[in-house]
C-alpha cells in the first residue's frame, strides 16, 4: 500500500485535520437522513483513512505523532489567531485523537499484513465511534450531534476508501 512517500501524506493529514477543527467550530451542516454535523466530519472521514496510510508508510509511532501534532497544531493556531471557538474544537480534537487513534491501531495494526482493506474498513469504524463521541462532549458538551457525526464521517471514509482502492489498482501493474 505504499503509494507515495510519507510526508505528502502527512503534510495533506495536517491540512485535513486543520480544515476539520476550522469547519467544526464554523458550521453545522447536513449529512443527510435529516441528521446535521458540525461541518469538519466532512474532513475527519478522509482523516481518518490518511492516517491509516501514513501508518502502513511509516508504522504506528509516526502516525500517532503526525495524529497529535495535528490536534495540537490546531489548538495554537486557535490561541494565535483568538478564535474562542476554536479552542474547544481544538481541545476537543486533541482528546478525540488520543483515544480514537489509539484504539483505531488496536483494531487496524493486527489486520493491516492480512487483511489490510478489511483493517482500514473496520478500524475506521471504530476510530469514528471513538472520535465522535469524545469529540462532541470536549467541544461541544453534548452528544446531540452523535449520529450526525457517525453518518457523515463514514460517507467521508467510504469516499476515502474507494479512492484508496482505485489508487491501488491504478498503481497496481498490468499484467499480459
Amino acid at each position: 500500500m505504499r503509494f507515495s512517500s510519507f510526508w505528502p501524506v502527512a503534510v495533506t493529514y495536517l491540512l485535513v485535520i486543520l480544515s476539520a477543527n476550522w469547519l467544526a467550530a464554523s458550521y453545522i451542516w447536513p449529512v443527510g437522513f435529516g441528521l446535521k454535523a458540525p461541518a469538519g466530519v466532512f474532513s475527519i472521514g478522509l482523516a481518518l483513512a490518511l492516517r491509516d496510510w501514513l501508518h502502513e508508510l511509516r508504522g504506528l509511532r509516526a502516525a500517532l505523532v503526525v495524529a497529535y501534532v495535528a490536534g495540537v497544531l490546531s489548538f495554537v493556531l486557535s490561541e494565535v489567531m483568538g478564535w474562542t471557538a476554536l479552542r474547544s474544537v481544538a481541545l476537543g480534537s486533541v482528546a478525540a485523537f488520543a483515544f480514537s487513534e489509539t484504539t483505531d491501531a488496536l483494531v487496524y495494526h493486527p489486520l493491516r499484513r492480512r487483511h489490510a482493506y478489511l483493517g482500514l474498513v473496520l478500524s475506521n469504524a471504530v476510530g469514528l465511534l471513538v472520535d465522535s463521541a469524545i469529540f462532541l462532549m470536549i467541544a461541544f458538551g453534548s452528544l446531540a450531534f452523535f449520529w450526525g457525526q457517525v453518518v457523515g464521517k463514514s460517507e467521508m471514509t467510504l469516499v476515502a476508501l474507494g479512492l484508496i482502492w482505485a489508487l491501488r489498482l491504478w498503481r497496481q501493474p498490468v499484467v499480459a
